[in-house]
């Protein structure tokens, strides 16, 4: 029997307890529970956690991430770890599936939560924090939902209150227009991170802001016209020389695309909401509820979890089933108990690892450089290999914490970079769950979004862009915009272009590369000009096709309204 899929989210409700950024995830289960009930004994905390807990549900099996980086330029690793996602293939995909049910999840519980705190008898204060919560989880999963599947069916009532099972899709304009609402309540509604009342792990009202500005960038650059010129640094990995021997390519080459205009964004007015992102990040930018940590080795430190760069991130329990996750030891690995590592199978390609100047602490502090990749039984030592190969004379010298034992090695998921900011965990990196806190928003995009959206209003970057710029390149230890304009004076284009490729600096493997291209309108370029395959034989051709996931086949059988998958599909 087929069930769509907001039936199925009806038929498994589940209201989970919880208040604090802990409590929302130690929670008890409460199951067969009246509305009525709820409303009757006030449990607005529980009804706000259990909306937070179904974004968990993605990261249990890896769904999330598998959805968010697979398809990108830069992530590469072992050709079977990167399965039918990395390789262009996603319909039917489980990963795709759970992408679209579990967003759609959320947005149930989040909407008929809020119709029941709507009825409780509770402080205004706390009632409007609650429900602004609960808007702002609603925007966040429509947003990335319009980002991967375009048109989408607008719910804007949930199936327990009486909303209808099946809706015909609405434009991609329709779908903005509710998120760009409900985060103008949330930003109003919630508390700030200022007010005694606000907790840890918890969104703000700066939160709905730094979404609301991400939002206007997105439509900004999406409906910016065909034939604006942007640049990226990527082209072939590798050749074949005369004896049929592959040779790599060490380092990536400027390639510059004019961008499409995104299909579905052709209504909107690119400057005009270029000029309300850049308002709205400067208005966050002026509050002062968020702010950078001094260096990259702090960020990633455990203890700066929920702290004051974290604007929004994945709230988790380590070894519970639901509420914990794999990433650190898919993509930073485990120690065995031998102390050879193992997993760790996706990581950056070494044309990411070229983007950086050798003083820049994503680099230096932020990409591991020695792997125990092997325990020899015989002599009861570990082999190591070091990374990137540039490094051979400081391995000769013993230097910089190299050994000169170390060893060059170009397997899949050694030759890359492994990041350390997958190691945020407070457990020990032994194979099992772990309570890693996926970063949704940082402050660091906020004043990249500034810059960007400064950029395009002013027809080129102005002083308070490069202002903002440069407190990321203080952190980071990299050379100052500022000073890169002295030697090459800053154009519109070449200001965008570098605004891009600092994002996926900053946020490498973070959810967000694949997310940028698309919305520049220059993934087809960026994919296919690495030339099919990556140096691991990750393909990555793409077609038009897949410019959008296909929606989960039992979505298309069983909704009336919807008679044909994407285009492609």
């Amino acid at each position: 029997m087929k069930y769509n899929i907001l039936k199925y989210i009806a038929a498994t409700f589940i209201l989970v307890a919880g208040s604090s950024c802990s409590d929302v995830l130690d929670e008890k289960a409460y199951t067969f529970v009246s509305g009525d009930n709820l409303i009757a004994a006030k449990s607005y905390k529980e009804l706000v956690s259990g909306a937070y807990n179904a974004m968990s549900f993605g990261f249990e099996w890896g769904n999330y991430h598998t959805i968010a980086n697979f398809d990108t330029d830069y992530q590469t690793g072992p050709t079977w770890a990167f399965g039918d996602i990395g390789a262009g293939n996603f319909y039917e995909n489980g990963s795709n599936i759970n992408f679209y049910k579990y967003y759609y999840q959320c947005i149930h519980r989040a909407q008929y939560h809020s119709y029941l705190i709507n009825q409780m008898d509770i402080p205004e204060k706390e009632k409007n924090n609650a429900m602004g919560e609960l808007a702002f989880l609603c925007a966040w999963s429509y947003f990335n939902l319009v980002q991967y599947y375009g048109d989408l069916p607008l719910f804007k009532k949930s199936v327990s209150e009486g909303g209808d099972f099946n809706l015909p899709r609405s434009p991609i304009k329709d779908v903005y227009a509710y998120i760009i609402d409900e985060l103008k309540f949330a930003e109003t509604a919630m508390y700030s991170t200022h007010d005694a009342e606000f907790v840890k792990g918890h969104v703000s009202r700066g939160a709905a802001k730094a979404l609301l500005a991400k939002v206007y960038c997105t439509i900004g650059s999406a409906s910016m016209a065909k034939g604006n010129k942007i640049s990226v640094m990527e082209g072939v990995p590798f050749y074949f020389d005369d004896n049929n021997n592959k040779v790599r390519v060490p380092y990536p080459s400027k390639q510059t695309f004019e961008k499409d205009l995104v299909a579905g964004y052709e209504s909107f007015d690119s400057k005009a909401y270029y000029k309300l992102a850049m308002d709205k990040a400067k208005e966050l930018i002026d509050l002062g509820d968020f702010d950078l940590y001094s260096s990259q080795q702090e960020l990633w430190n455990p203890a700066s979890k929920n702290g004051k760069e974290f604007i929004f991130s994945l709230q988790t329990l380590a070894g519970n089933d639901v509420l914990s996750n794999y990433v650190a030891t898919d993509y930073a690995g485990y120690y065995k108990e031998n102390g050879q590592m193992s997993s760790g199978y996706y990581v950056q390609r070494d044309h990411w690892y070229q983007l950086f100047d050798d003083t820049d602490e994503r680099i230096t502090w932020g990409v591991i450089h020695r792997t125990p990749f092997n325990y020899v039984e015989s002599t009861g030592q570990l082999q190591w290999s070091y990374y990137p190969a540039k490094d051979s004379v400081k391995v000769r010298l013993g230097i910089d914490g190299y050994k000169t034992t170390d060893i060059l090695r170009y397997d899949a998921h050694l030759y890359g970079s492994k990041l350390m900011k997958f190691r945020q965990v407070s457990v020990p990196l032994d194979g099992k769950r772990t309570d890693y806190n996926w970063p949704f928003i940082r402050y660091a995009e906020v004043l990249l979004l500034y810059a960007e959206a400064a950029n395009e209003v002013n027809g080129g970057p102005t002083n308070e862009a490069i202002t903002q710029v440069e407190k990321l390149n203080n952190r980071n230890k990299s050379k100052k915009v500022s000073e890169i304009g002295v030697i090459n004076p800053w154009t519109q284009e070449s200001f965008r272009s570098y605004i891009l490729q600092e994002r996926v600096k900053e946020f490498a493997a973070e959810g967000i590369r694949r997310f940028d291209l698309l919305r520049w309108g220059i993934y087809l370029q960026t994919m296919n000009s690495i030339g099919g395959v990556d140096e691991n034989g990750v393909i990555k051709r793409r077609e038009q096709r897949h410019l959008l996931l296909p929606l989960p086949a039992d979505v298309v059988n069983v909704n009336p309204y919807i008679e044909t998958n994407n285009p492609g599909w």
